[in-house]
């Protein structure tokens, strides 16, 4: 019976992902001569509309002695503006009727409000102001350093295995930026100058450096009409940009480690280096992960967690643009040993370097199709993958191509790049210890 219902399950499904796929995501775009690229996404069965901006800047193009400046701004960008009072920013979306946010990744950064459909010119409005003449001042800069530093205290120093990405990252990278992890050092961000805080401002939050992608219930001249009015005559920025080539060399063997932390629980930490997102590979090792850790029947859960060896384990493939890390990480058991733990993870890797399982393959194929698929229901994940689309490969359409990319991934393809980047000899281990066995 459970069987039966697997397989029907599963039809569904893939019913599911066949009609999705049949939908295209229809938008326009085009550029402003001060280099901002424009994208319109209209969508009226429901009366909201979002505004995102995705700036080509992230913890990569930082320069080594000044990290952390990419999530400064993330934070400083919210202090105000010329016209808007310091500390109104975050009170106008929600008195508006919408919300607003933001993140940083190694590579940009992403700023977005999702308003009423008639508050549109308002939301365009306050990013223009902030490209425009954000409030970079001291008082703001050194409120905001002050709570970046408090930040990373939260989140990584004083959070239980929180600096796992951040000691994975400077042993798998030697040269490449993506060794410092983007919340940045707290000396670095304490030293630095006015003059280095502002000068990352006029290089990088510039209409040449950035998408904007309106996406929900309003009228396409209208809309054509209020981005020029509020962002046509912001200037080009003129500062060169820092967009690193820099090659990270093949690892000659692997690494091994131990942080000791104020943890209860042992954990292994295991970084390799994925293929750069957009690649074949990088599809491949998606699905990787995929069949490790997500959902109810994930290996990982099933072998490890289900069976008592671990509390939790997970598989995660950042897909960044260089070549960027790929984790796969448990925490033990109570009574189990680190050692038991490493060998169970260890096995569920080594059986991905042979073909799997052709129902499970399509099963997980499937699951990955339909999470693409749903998340494009929403203005927010489909405002993303346009963003990201123009952001890394100069394509937005790249949105109506991912289904296809991850179809034509063949088992064979799986097995030849868990070979080629999930091996013993080309990776980091790390082994979390309570400060007790110290």
């Amino acid at each position: 019976m459970k069987k039966t219902f697997a397989i029907l399950s599963f039809l569904l499904l893939m019913i599911f992902t066949v009609d999705a796929q049949t939908e295209k995501v229809k938008f326009i775009e085009y550029g402003l001569p001060n280099g901002l690229h424009v994208i319109l996404y209209q969508d009226h069965s429901t009366p909201n509309v979002m505004v995102s901006l995705m700036y080509h800047v992230g913890s990569k193009n930082e320069h080594p002695e000044r990290t952390g400046f990419a999530h400064l701004f993330e934070h400083l960008m919210f202090e105000g503006s010329k016209h808007i009072d310091r500390g109104e920013y975050m009170k106008i979306v929600p008195a508006s009727g919408g919300e607003l946010n933001a993140n940083t990744s190694f590579d940009r950064t992403y700023y977005f409000e999702m308003m009423p459909a008639n508050q549109l010119e308002l939301a365009l409005w306050m990013e223009a102001e902030r490209m425009l003449h954000a409030k970079i001042d001291t008082i703001g800069v050194n409120t905001q350093k002050g709570v970046v530093i408090e930040e990373r205290k939260q989140t990584i120093d004083n959070n239980p295995y929180g600096t796992f990405i951040e000691e994975l990252c400077i042993r798998l990278f030697t040269i490449h930026p993506y060794r410092t992890f983007l919340i940045g050092s707290p000396e670095h961000i304490r030293n630095s100058t006015f003059d280095d805080i502002y000068n990352f401002y006029k290089t990088y939050y510039v209409p040449n450096n950035c998408v904007l992608v309106i996406a929900g219930d309003f009228e396409e001249e209208n809309a054509k009409a209020m981005v020029q009015k509020y962002f046509g005559d912001i200037p080009r920025g003129t500062f060169p940009i820092n967009r690193p080539t820099i090659v990270e060399p093949p690892m000659t063997g692997e690494i091994r480690d131990i942080v000791y932390d104020k943890i209860q629980l042992p954990g292994v930490f295991t970084g390799y280096r994925s293929p750069a997102m957009g690649t074949k590979d990088s599809y491949a090792i998606d699905l990787l992960c995929s069949i490790l850790s997500s959902g109810k029947s994930a290996r990982l859960k099933t072998n490890l967690t289900d069976k008592g060896i671990t509390m939790m384990a997970m598989a995660l493939n950042f897909g960044l643009e260089h070549p960027g890390p790929v984790i796969v990480a448990a925490i033990a058991n109570a009574g189990k040993t680190i050692e038991e733990v490493e060998s169970a993870l260890n096995a569920e890797i080594e059986k991905l370097h042979e073909l799997i399982d052709e129902e499970e393959f399509q099963m997980a194929k499937a699951a990955k199709e339909y999470e693409f698929a749903s998340g494009l229901t929403s203005l927010s994940a489909i405002s993303q993958e346009l963003a990201n689309g123009y952001t890394y490969f100069k394509d937005a359409g790249r949105i109506n191509k991912e289904l296809e990319n991850y179809n034509s991934i063949t088992r064979e393809d799986l097995r030849d790049a868990a070979r080629k980047y999930l091996n013993k000899d080309s990776r980091v281990v790390l082994h979390y210890l309570p400060e007790s066995q110290k």
